[in-house]
């Protein structure tokens, strides 16, 4: 069987090239509702696009309010889902090809959603259409399952689920090889400080007039801009020169008569934020040392780089943690804004397996002054577990090994997916030990022969759970 599904994904490989490309080059970045778009004109082309493709290659299809969708194939009362989405966190900056005009260069697909989750997504389309054209009987239904806010808290999973059977079983391939058995928790927070526009207790000096950075909380900022107001381009250059800071990646610019300070960091995903540079916490740190009018704004900036800083274990704030899993607590401050009367920041936390988003709130508020700061939840999504010696998990590991030789155990990641929102399901691929994790960051992008090879995974992992087997 191996071998007629390496020939037929192979045959199919310029199709999946295709499919793939036509679905990252629509920009479907979740937008303001707009009529029949609950999430924007954008993400609903891409949900469209991709149930065209789908009914080409002959599958039913089923559009839930252009809120999710399903492709669907195979007979049974039970269901095998592959759970993937369309929609793409903002492209961010500096990427060295268009990030969506998926172009190819030495035999990889660049742009954004390329492995998350666009490519994945024409995989597990494409290793269905594998199973169909190997002619093997399915005595359960196997459905794409294809949701559109999965970046931004996935309701669209939800809706679809208030009005289709729940599947007995699912893997999402929006992670890394090999199966997944647990995924950490997730909670943003958001703390806020009010300023009540305070012009500051000594009536000259330097006023921080704006703050803003980042673009989704899940995302380490590539970007942060301080405005500031009250000194002269050479007076507050005089106070930097005495800052030890990294002037490469701090830009001076005027506007009128204020200073506008900006920091170029670089992105990563948020549940991995030691492989990128936050530019938040970096201007912060660099704001933290010059003299304020406001001595509130002073609190809030020393505040920031005494219990948060450039770490990203939430360490000095007072959260962090490990289990035995293992999993660790990740600390990640994902977009800022501010002005004379208010500043809000959103961290992004991935915490233990074992532990809980209560447990994180409360050993924060051990740690600050609540005086000056208050914390709000604002999301949770709870942790997700299966025993590495499940039989569903073991079947997904048989699949992956055969096709890679590799035989390392079910691995935990900090990442959150559409795995967790079902009663069994797990995250499964696409991306393969050793490789660099490119979600979320610019020049993200997925080798054409890895998702090749993912398909034929996905295809020998479908007929292994769903397929009629011979003493039936």
């Amino acid at each position: 069987m191996k071998d007629k599904i390496i020939e037929r994904a192979e045959y199919l490989r310029d199709n999946i090239i295709l499919s793939t490309q036509e679905l990252v080059k629509i920009p479907s970045v979740e937008a303001e509702p707009d009529g029949d778009y609950p999430y924007g004109k954008d993400v609903y082309r891409a949900l469209e696009k991709a149930l065209e493709i789908s009914e080409k290659l002959g599958f039913k299809t089923k559009n839930i309010d252009n809120q999710a969708a399903h492709v669907e194939m195979g007979e049974g009362e039970e269901i095998l889902a592959l759970l993937c989405h369309l929609d793409v966190v903002p492209e961010g900056s500096d990427w060295t090809y268009p990030p969506f005009a998926a172009e190819i260069h030495d035999d990889k697909i660049y742009g954004r959603g390329t492995i998350d989750d666009k490519g994945p997504a024409a995989a597990g389309l494409y290793a269905m259409k594998i199973v169909q054209e190997l002619g093997v009987k399915l005595d359960k239904r196997v459905r794409l399952i294809l949701g559109t806010n999965e970046e931004s808290g996935m309701a669209s999973l939800n809706h679809y689920f208030k009005k289709e059977k729940m599947p007995e079983l699912a893997f999402s391939p929006d992670a890394t090889f090999p199966a997944i058995h647990a995924e950490k928790g997730i909670a943003d927070l958001k703390f806020s400080l009010a300023l009540n526009g305070d012009t500051g207790d000594r009536r000259d000096g330097l006023q921080l007039e704006q703050i803003k950075g980042g673009n989704a909380a899940n995302m380490v900022p590539d970007y942060a801009e301080a405005v500031l107001s009250g000194l002269k381009k050479e007076e507050l250059l005089e106070l930097l020169a005495d800052i030890d800071y990294e002037q490469d990646d701090l830009k001076i610019e005027t506007e009128n008569s204020k200073i506008k300070l900006s920091y170029q960091g670089i992105s990563a995903h948020g549940s991995m934020p030691q492989d990128g540079k936050n530019a938040i916490s970096y201007l912060i740190n660099i704001l933290a040392e010059l003299p304020f009018a406001s001595s509130r704004t002073e609190d809030f900036l020393t505040f920031y780089k005494e219990k948060i800083g450039l770490e990203y274990d939430g360490a000095s704030i007072g959260c962090k943690d490990h289990d035995d899993v293992p999993t660790s607590l990740t600390f990640n401050p994902g977009i800022i804004k501010g002005d004379q009367k208010k500043i809000e920041f959103i961290v992004n936390i991935r915490y233990p397996v074992k532990s809980s988003a209560k447990k994180v709130v409360d050993d924060i508020k051990k740690n600050i002054d609540q005086q000056l700061i208050s914390l709000d939840l604002l999301s949770d999504a709870e942790p997700l577990y299966i025993a590495k010696d499940d039989p569903f998990i073991k079947k997904l590991m048989t699949a992956y090994q055969e096709f890679t030789g590799d035989n390392s155990d079910p691995v935990a990641i900090g990442g959150g997916t559409y795995a967790r929102k079902v009663t069994k399901g797990v995250a499964f691929g696409p991306l393969f030990p050793g490789q660099p994790e490119l979600a979320h960051q610019k020049d993200e992008f997925i080798r054409i022969d890895d998702l090749v090879k993912s398909a034929a995974i996905y295809a020998k992992a479908i007929i292994d759970i769903a397929g009629v087997k011979d003493d039936e």
